[in-house]
């Protein structure tokens, strides 16, 4: 049973109470634009729809523990205070050149670091995992698609033969006798994965007391989903064949797969059940009470996040951005009508220029040209594709050249057996780099420089069943010859 606190001590320290609310105000003025695009993400990909629940689960938690915590007035602290601040200035030059996927981290943890810095120490050792169950509102994870589309195709071949299942494996296409499977990023199981870490996670504290336990029950959650998904993929194969495709592939390709998923957690919650421990004890106020008293840090901790919020919402304000016509100025006056015919797909919207025209002896050029920071759209995003990712396949992948002078070569493969090459970089000034990472420090130094010479995307295609020598030799040539003073 919860001892019950003095009157005094429940309301000695009211200030942090009434600052919460005015902080939080000005925590949504600041970081709006990155709460904004991650609930567009949400609302855009299955992938994340779970999102929505994070915020409505942490504040269930909250009220669940309302015995622990009603009594206790917050003690405002420093450290945490002065550890958001580097993560405020992450989230500004982030935001500044938006990379999405470190605004919106820093965005939370910035959160989640304010919480703790009003509430206090005592608070927060009762409402830990609440808080840091926000991280969850990022979306997160897209970068493991191709491990995992992987993992589920060796998965999906390793069984279609140990049941004497004719197939041939390309890439990530499977050949059967009647059809050809590709293992799409949609069938990379993320969904899948990230579902499971976050009921993981959530089982894993209202059961468990002791960390390890913990980590074994995430652990073999994460292992189960990655295998349920590849034994989703393989029934979806065999369904698929036997039925000439008639089953499996419509609107009943989720049904299986949730159906499997459904199976596995309920599996998971099962075994994690027989282990669970005893209820936790709620923690006293009594102990909790020993904490020093509030003191005048407590309103330094105040006014830095303060000062740290108007100073980074100011400055996100003021920054200038680049207008961008309706539709992309050309370069060059040549026939640019080979993007209506070719099968490349390659596909920048937005940017300031875009040219995209055929050499005489069949190679694709495409060049894009982008402001580093644009009242709409941005060269790097999610949905600025180097190529048809619904038709092309990578087979083969070398990158040339150093990281701040080099390019990257892929070999594409589709279903119907067609091949295609590509050699493509990202451009500033002098450099020139594959890596989308370096090429947003690029921008972010030439930000912070004042300088205003647009970026490039530059890539070259041909079509056919080329080796990767003879492939980078020919797009080389039509490089020199298609690419010479028309770039920086």
């Amino acid at each position: 049973m919860v001892e019950q606190v003095r009157p005094a001590e429940r309301t000695s320290n009211t200030g942090p109470w009434l600052a919460l609310p005015l902080l939080l105000l000005g925590y949504l003025w600041v970081f709006w634009p990155s709460l904004a695009r991650m609930e567009s993400i949400w609302r855009h990909s299955e992938t994340y729809m779970h999102a929505y629940l994070i915020l409505p689960i942490s504040l269930w938690l909250v009220w669940r523990q309302r015995e622990q915590w009603l009594g206790l007035a917050p003690k405002t602290t420093l450290l945490p205070a002065i550890a958001a601040f580097p993560f405020a200035i992450l989230w500004l030059l982030a935001y500044a050149i938006d990379v999405n996927f470190v605004s919106q981290f820093a965005a939370i943890f910035f959160l989640q670091l304010l919480l703790w810095a009003v509430l206090g120490h005592r608070l927060m050792r009762i409402l830990w995992f609440p808080v840091a169950f926000l991280v969850f509102l990022v979306p997160f994870g897209e970068a493991a698609n191709p491990i995992l589309q992987n993992i589920t195709a060796d998965m999906v071949v390793y069984l279609l033969r140990l049941v004497d299942f004719p197939i041939f494996r390309e890439g990530l296409y499977i050949y059967t006798p009647s059809a050809v499977f590709e293992v799409a990023v949609a069938c990379s199981g993320l969904n899948f994965l990230l579902t499971s870490l976050v009921l993981s996670c959530l089982y894993s504290y209202l059961h468990y007391r002791h960390w390890y336990k913990a980590i074994a029950f995430i652990a073999l959650t994460l292992a189960l989903s990655i295998i349920a998904n590849g034994i989703r993929a393989f029934l979806l194969v065999v369904i698929g064949e036997k039925s000439n495709l008639a089953y499996g592939f419509g609107a009943d390709h989720y049904y299986y797969g949730w159906l499997v998923f459904f199976i596995v957690i309920m599996l998971a919650f099962w075994l994690g059940a027989k282990f669970a421990d005893d209820e936790v004890p709620a923690v006293s106020a009594s102990h909790l009470a020993k904490s020093s008293k509030a003191s005048k840090i407590a309103w330094v901790a105040l006014l830095l996040l303060s000062l740290t919020m108007l100073a980074v919402g100011a400055s996100s304000r003021s920054m200038q951005q680049t207008e961008v016509p309706e539709q992309p100025a050309q370069l060059l006056a040549v026939d640019q009508s080979i993007a209506e015919r070719s099968s490349w797909g390659i596909q920048f919207y937005d940017g300031l220029t875009r040219d995209h025209w055929l050499s005489e002896d069949g190679v694709e050029l495409f060049v894009a040209s982008y402001a580093h920071r644009q009242q709409r759209g941005d060269m790097i995003t999610w949905h600025n594709t180097l190529y048809r990712i619904d038709q092309w396949s990578i087979t083969t992948q070398q990158d040339y050249g150093s990281r701040l002078d080099g390019y990257r070569v892929l070999q594409l493969s589709s279903p119907g057996g067609q091949r295609r090459s590509m050699l493509y970089w990202y451009q500033l000034g002098e450099y020139r780099t594959s890596n989308r990472i370096v090429m947003k420090l690029l921008q972010l130094q030439a930000l912070l420089r004042g300088q205003n010479d647009p970026a490039y995307v530059v890539a070259l295609s041909l079509s056919g069943h080329y080796s990767m020598d003879e492939s980078q030799q020919r797009l080389l040539q039509a490089k020199e010859q298609q690419l010479t003073g028309l770039l920086p």
